[in-house]
């Protein structure tokens, strides 16, 4: 899978991570965090450039993607999904 187009962002204290290939365009972190996540012309999950957002919200904008296409980490630790 190291094709994934993959787009990394920090935000606050947690580094997220959008996994393109897994994203089926649900949406549903769009509905939560509209601050941070949008859907491109393509129907795939991106990170807003400099979108803020309280640290409960991204990860509950993450817990809500039905196919584990974001990725929440602090550090060199994944937070959600878990291992």
């Amino acid at each position: 899978m190291s094709d994934d187009v993959k787009i990394v962002r920090q935000i606050g204290k947690y580094s997220v991570k959008a996994i393109q290939s897994k994203c089926i365009a649900a949406a549903s972190c769009v509905a939560i965090a509209p601050n941070i996540f949008k859907l491109n012309e393509e129907n795939l999950v991106e990170i807003i450039e400099k979108g803020k957002d309280e640290p409960d919200n991204i990860m509950l904008a993450a817990q809500s993607c039905p196919t584990g296409a974001i990725e929440i980490w602090e550090g060199d630790k994944r937070l959600w999904p878990p291992l």
